[in-house]
């Protein structure tokens, strides 16, 4: 009997060994995973941000300007509605913001048209020279005169390869085309901007991963889709967003926040974007381990809307916004979590200022 009970005290000992070294590999594995995830989904964001504004931003007029997009005589669905480079949309009381990228997608170059006189007529548009712009581009003509167009950018397409004659044609023949514009509306001094296929792109939080929804053209008619968003990265439970605006001394940014511009001039002060990513790992702990949310410091240059006073782990002072987390459900406190953020400078927005 004696031999049994100390049989079986060694093997409680070994079993409790047991289960709490497993507990800690899976907190241990599930942390690396949370780790990749984020730094990965940063890495991510960080890349889709950097060519923001491609192909339009060399004319600094025209961003902000109202798109006007249709195809086959109806509106696009979800078409960008304005010409910007980013759009931050903030999430409702610290809900998940997300982010939308549109730039060119010519993957040799593209430059502006000066459209030159007469300007448009129904067919097509007489232009300075035609380099990078072949049949089948898309290209949204602008009125790059005034500094704050009154006139929407309209969305068309190129329908003939114009080679070396100076004219762009955006004949009836594709669905974007179905109607000219009136004779005389983007006159000489406009400009047309070569997106080719565009690149819309959005980032956002959606079942606690981050997802992506990028416009589609169908290869034969052209025609716009937004297809369902598709999951990149699980376990990225917050993402958050803020404009990096140069408001006193260009090329110097002195002011953050997630108000988008209003007109041509200010957008020229956005030059960054701070992003800011959380992770959380995938194991359920036994206890609580997280008792407040995630802080985010910011440091201490420029103003940062929605910042506080805060000490960091070092003990310095400095500036912190409170990113939400208890919001994750009533267990939230049974997971550990990551931030990861980074400042991701909008070069073709430095390049053009």
């Amino acid at each position: 009997m004696i031999g049994v009970l100390i049989g079986l005290m060694a093997s409680l000992a070994v079993t409790h060994v047991l289960v709490n070294s497993e507990g800690q590999k899976r907190t241990t594995t599930s942390g690396s995973d949370a780790q990749v995830n984020g730094a990965l989904a940063l890495a991510t964001l960080q890349r889709a941000l950097q060519p923001a504004g491609y192909g339009f931003t060399t004319t600094p007029n025209v961003i902000g300007c109202t798109l006007t997009a249709v195809f086959n005589g109806a509106p696009v669905t979800d078409f960008p509605a304005s010409l910007v480079p980013l759009t931050i949309t903030d999430g409702a009381s610290g809900a998940p913001d997300s982010l939308r990228v549109l730039a060119s997608g010519k993957s040799s170059f593209s430059v502006p048209l000066r459209i030159v006189a007469p300007g448009n007529s129904l067919t097509n548009y007489p232009v300075g020279s035609v380099r990078s712009i072949v049949s089948g581009d898309l290209v949204i003509a602008a009125d790059a005169i005034n500094s704050a167009p009154s006139v929407p950018c309209r969305v068309m397409q190129v329908t003939a390869n114009p080679g070396s004659v100076p004219e762009v044609v955006n004949g009836a023949t594709s669905g974007w085309n179905a109607g000219p514009p009136a004779a005389g509306l983007f006159p000489d001094g406009g400009a047309l901007l070569n997106m080719g296929t565009p690149m819309d792109v959005t980032y956002a939080i959606a079942g606690n991963a981050l997802t992506v929804r990028t416009l589609t053209l169908d290869a034969t008619t052209s025609e716009p889709d937004y297809p369902a968003a598709t999951e990149l990265f699980p376990n990225i439970v917050q993402l958050q967003a803020l404009y990096g605006k140069a408001t006193v001394t260009p090329g110097v940014v002195d002011t953050w926040d997630n108000v988008a511009p209003a007109t041509p001039a200010l957008w020229q002060q956005v030059i960054a974007v701070r992003i800011a990513v959380v992770a959380r790992n995938s194991q359920y702990e036994k206890e609580d381990v997280t008792h407040t949310n995630v802080a985010w410091d910011v440091g201490t240059a420029g103003t940062v809307a929605g910042s506080a006073a805060c000490t960091t782990t070092s003990g310095a002072a400095s500036r912190c916004i409170s990113i939400k987390i208890d919001g994750l459900g009533d267990d939230w406190k049974r997971y550990r979590y990551r931030l990861f953020d980074t400042i991701v400078p909008l070069r073709n927005m430095l390049w053009s200022s």
